[in-house]
Protein backbone atom coordinates (compact mmCIF):
# COMPACT_ATOMS: atom_id res chain seq x y z
CA UNK A 1 0.00 0.00 0.00
CA UNK A 2 1.20 3.05 -1.13
CA UNK A 3 0.69 6.75 0.64
CA UNK A 4 0.30 10.01 -1.52
CA UNK A 5 2.68 13.29 -0.67
CA UNK A 6 -0.15 14.96 0.53
CA UNK A 7 -0.84 12.40 3.35
CA UNK A 8 2.42 12.06 4.20
CA UNK A 9 2.73 15.76 4.59
CA UNK A 10 -0.32 15.91 7.12
CA UNK A 11 1.17 13.21 8.82
CA UNK A 12 4.32 14.68 9.18
CA UNK A 13 2.52 18.31 9.91
CA UNK A 14 0.33 16.96 13.00
CA UNK A 15 3.15 15.08 14.26
CA UNK A 16 5.19 18.14 14.52
CA UNK A 17 2.03 19.92 16.45
CA UNK A 18 1.92 16.78 19.15
CA UNK A 19 5.83 17.03 19.26
CA UNK A 20 5.29 20.87 20.23
CA UNK A 21 2.22 20.28 22.38
CA UNK A 22 3.99 17.55 24.29
CA UNK A 23 7.29 19.74 24.92
CA UNK A 24 4.56 23.08 25.53
CA UNK A 25 2.16 21.12 28.37
CA UNK A 26 4.92 18.00 29.94
CA UNK A 27 2.40 15.82 29.08
CA UNK A 28 1.74 12.85 25.92
CA UNK A 29 -1.00 13.25 23.97
CA UNK A 30 -2.53 9.34 24.57
CA UNK A 31 -1.37 9.84 28.41
CA UNK A 32 0.51 6.92 29.99
CA UNK A 33 -0.06 4.28 28.69
CA UNK A 34 3.61 2.89 28.20
CA UNK A 35 3.50 -0.81 26.22
CA UNK A 36 4.73 -3.24 28.43
CA UNK A 37 6.09 -6.43 27.57
CA UNK A 38 4.43 -9.33 29.51
CA UNK A 39 5.92 -12.57 30.46
CA UNK A 40 6.32 -15.35 28.32
CA UNK A 41 3.02 -17.54 28.67
CA UNK A 42 2.87 -20.97 30.30
CA UNK A 43 2.07 -24.42 28.46
CA UNK A 44 -1.26 -24.50 29.85
CA UNK A 45 -2.29 -20.83 29.43
CA UNK A 46 -1.04 -21.81 25.57
CA UNK A 47 -3.27 -24.93 25.51
CA UNK A 48 -6.61 -23.28 26.86
CA UNK A 49 -6.14 -20.29 24.84
CA UNK A 50 -5.73 -21.99 21.44
CA UNK A 51 -8.85 -24.21 22.66
CA UNK A 52 -10.81 -21.26 23.74
CA UNK A 53 -13.61 -21.63 21.54
CA UNK A 54 -14.46 -25.35 21.71
CA UNK A 55 -15.03 -24.95 25.58
CA UNK A 56 -17.16 -21.50 24.92
CA UNK A 57 -19.02 -24.17 22.87
CA UNK A 58 -18.91 -26.71 25.51
CA UNK A 59 -20.28 -24.09 27.81
CA UNK A 60 -23.23 -23.50 25.66
CA UNK A 61 -24.44 -26.72 24.85
CA UNK A 62 -23.84 -28.18 28.57
CA UNK A 63 -26.23 -25.48 29.43
CA UNK A 64 -28.60 -26.02 26.72
CA UNK A 65 -29.04 -29.55 27.75
CA UNK A 66 -29.13 -28.53 31.63
CA UNK A 67 -31.79 -26.07 30.67
CA UNK A 68 -34.08 -28.87 28.78
CA UNK A 69 -33.65 -31.38 31.37
CA UNK A 70 -35.00 -28.54 33.96
CA UNK A 71 -37.87 -27.65 32.16
CA UNK A 72 -38.57 -31.43 31.27
CA UNK A 73 -38.57 -31.98 35.65
CA UNK A 74 -40.78 -29.34 35.72
CA UNK A 75 -43.20 -30.63 32.86
CA UNK A 76 -43.04 -33.77 34.41
CA UNK A 77 -44.11 -32.56 37.73
CA UNK A 78 -47.34 -30.90 36.73
CA UNK A 79 -48.47 -34.00 34.36
CA UNK A 80 -47.69 -32.01 30.95
CA UNK A 81 -45.40 -35.47 29.89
Amino acid sequence: MTQSRELNEWINEWSQKIDEWEKETGKTLLGDNILTISPPRGRIESWLDKHNHKMEFLRTLTSALAAAAGLAVFLKIFGVI
